[in-house]
């Protein structure tokens, strides 16, 4: 109990810090997760689609492939950069390395709620939220959480040998975003270059989950060599990274 009290208190800190002179502090975070799903809902339903019926059919699609992706983003953004941001607390206090990368997983949980609120309140109201799988599909997100949570304790320490790597992270994100069916169906040479993904698997139990009639689209047990694959990067980190790192705080 005494860390989780330590871990809220630097989850708040590390709010007060991103957010400091803000005119609308954390609310503008949310704020700009609900415009950015606007502004992709308006491109792709509004100006792309042609029947109502599709336009009712992808709206769901589309809006629960922004919903898990958007958070997931930033996780794995602010999860690198993570400990940079800390040295000077890191070197001070005797908390250690890892409830630090604790902070963004955290606020990842936070937002995922927040932001699934008005997304899921309109999947209702469009009879389109399977109301029994909602349970479910806040599960998939916290295991996606921990799913990327692997890879980040080992790239929230490279992100300190290497001084920042944080540009890099933003553009792979990015690459990663277009590689994953958030804003269009998979179908043919593009649904085989999905599988190659990581996040493609959860992203799809995730639309299972919660999207009523919604029919899987891919083999869920391709994720496996991802799991192991994420895994064996956490132990590297672990366990050969933590004295290095150490040294260079």
């Amino acid at each position: 109990m005494e860390k989780i009290s330590i871990l809220w208190a630097l989850v708040r800190r590390d709010y007060a810090l991103q957010y400091a002179g803000s005119f609308l502090g954390i609310s503008w975070m949310f704020l700009q997760n609900l415009v950015l799903i606007s502004m992709y809902a308006l491109v792709f339903l509004v100006l792309n689609l042609k029947t109502p019926s599709t336009q009712e059919d992808f709206t769901a699609y589309l809006l629960t492939g922004l919903l898990y992706w958007i958070p997931i983003q930033e996780l794995l953004v602010r999860g690198t950069g993570i400990l940079t941001d800390n040295r000077t607390l890191l070197k001070r206090s005797s908390l250690g390395i890892d409830l630090f990368l604790w902070i963004p997983f955290v606020q990842f949980l936070i937002h995922s709620l927040v932001t699934s609120i008005p997304v899921f309140l309109y999947l209702a109201y469009s009879g389109k939220l399977n109301l029994s799988g909602v349970v479910l599909g806040y599960l998939v997100l916290i295991l996606s959480g921990l799913y990327l949570m692997l890879l980040l304790h080992y790239l929230s320490r490279l992100n300190i040998l290497l001084k920042d790597i944080s540009p890099l992270i933003r553009l792979v994100s990015q690459l990663i975003f277009w590689g994953i069916p958030v804003l269009y169906y998979p179908s043919g040479y593009l649904k085989e270059w999905n599988g190659l993904n990581p996040f493609t698997i959860p992203l799809d139990v995730f639309r299972t989950s919660v999207i009523a009639g919604f029919t899987p689209q891919f083999d869920w047990i391709q994720i496996l060599p991802f799991l192991f694959s994420f895994f064996l990067v956490y132990l590297l980190a672990k366990r050969k990274f933590q004295s290095v790192i150490l040294d260079h705080l």
